[in-house]
């Protein structure tokens, strides 16, 4: 078995990765499809996964798994970014708070695990304060993600061998997932309503973290690696 590209398996990490964690969000119970609740509703929000609690563990492994895969693939570009050319302070400093970010919300997915434990009135009251560290973990990784997305975009938009534009779109987006996740902190009136948006961006972030993914894949492995 010969040894496979570091570029090809990172590339192939940033395609599948997100199309994983979007495809579980969207059948997520409490989230879009399966037994809609509003983000800023703990009691709905924690029945819905406590009564669909199997498939609320598979859905959160699954996404865990497919961000945790989305690090990877960053990782190995950031690498290759900063062996060589411009953008090398932007795109590490941007992959670092991506890397905070993504955590964040891969530990507040962990939270899901517990709450779908709450089957009784009482355990699922008893459930609420840890649904708010969950939602804290997803508020503090929104802003995290958004803000190092547009870093690292702004980084790869120096370069030669990325598209400008796309890295300034993705830039832009990535900023305005920042601002969504502040205005949902901010305000408690609209806080679902910029969830909502925030999570709409996640949207275009899966397609350009493809876009990424496909280059990646058909860059070599730099000689210091082969």
């Amino acid at each position: 078995m010969g040894t496979i590209s570091v570029n090809r398996l990172a590339g192939l990490s940033l395609i599948v990765g997100p199309i994983i964690a979007f495809v579980f969000f969207l059948i997520e119970p409490g989230g879009l499809l399966i037994d809609s609740a509003a983000a800023s509703d703990a009691v709905g929000s924690i029945e819905a996964k406590s009564a669909n609690a199997t498939l609320t563990n598979v859905t959160n492994i699954a996404i865990i798994l497919g961000l945790a895969l989305i690090l990877s693939g960053l990782y190995a570009l950031m690498r290759n970014v900063t062996l060589q050319g411009n953008g090398k302070a932007l795109v590490q400093m941007g992959f670092f708070m991506l890397f905070v970010g993504l955590t964040g919300w891969i530990l507040s997915g962990g939270m899901d695990f517990i709450l779908a434990d709450a089957q009784t009135s009482d355990q699922i009251r008893e459930s609420v304060p840890v649904f708010y560290v969950g939602s804290a973990l997803l508020y503090a990784g929104g802003l995290a993600v958004g803000f190092g997305g547009f870093i690292f975009a702004l980084g790869l938009s120096t370069r030669d061998d990325f598209n400008q534009i796309i890295s300034l779109l993705a830039a832009l987006v990535s900023l305005a997932v920042m601002v969504f996740f502040m205005m949902a902190i901010l305000n408690n009136d609209g806080r679902d309503t910029f969830l909502t948006l925030a999570r709409g961006c996640y949207v275009l972030l899966v397609i350009w973290y493809g876009y990424l993914g496909f280059g990646l894949m058909n860059r070599p492995d730099p000689e210091l690696w082969q």
